[in-house]
């Protein structure tokens, strides 16, 4: 006879703490000034939960040591100049360095105002169109309109969004 589990498993376990994991975390990283990576190290002990065995994240969980086990992991992976945390997002350098002088609204205001196009067809085709990279051929195949009537919503789309656009 196989005997009932009332307990959590450990997927469980850990989905249902992902609460205090994020307070853990949060505590630890504003201590040292690195709010910043929160949901790198909220992803980096996930996944060092879901590596250790069942029966120790079952066990912690029952005897009420699961938070415990979860700040010591958090503690060793920031304060440690060794660790993998420490190694992947504290040694790493931002691959672009975005000024706030240099940054252009146009083409956010632009995507905007593409995507609040009246007319679904003009939509639906510019977003085959610059989302997908698709030629006017493709997207006749795919919409079932003639390439030249395409191409018309195209240019018209090509308008509207220029008109709105004008800063």
């Amino acid at each position: 006879m196989i005997a009932k589990r009332f307990s959590l498993s450990k997927e469980e376990i850990i989905t249902s703490n992902q609460g205090s994991i994020r307070a853990i975390c949060s505590s630890v990283l504003s201590n040292n000034n690195d709010i910043h990576l929160l949901d790198d190290l909220i992803q980096d002990i996930n996944l060092i939960l879901l590596t250790q065995m069942d029966e120790t994240i079952e066990s912690l969980h029952e005897t009420n040591q699961f938070e415990y086990f979860v700040a010591r992991v958090v503690t060793n992976q920031v304060i440690s100049t060794s660790s993998p945390f420490h190694n992947t997002y504290r040694l790493r350098e931002p691959k672009n360095h975005l000024k706030s002088d240099n940054y252009d609204i146009l083409p956010d205001l632009l995507w905007y105002n593409l995507s609040n196009l009246k007319h679904k067809g003009m939509r639906d085709v510019m977003y085959l169109r610059f989302e997908y990279g698709l030629k006017i051929q493709e997207i006749s195949l795919i919409k079932g309109y003639s390439p030249s009537y395409i191409h018309r919503l195209i240019g018209l789309s090509y308008k509207l969004i220029k008109n709105s656009s004008k800063i």
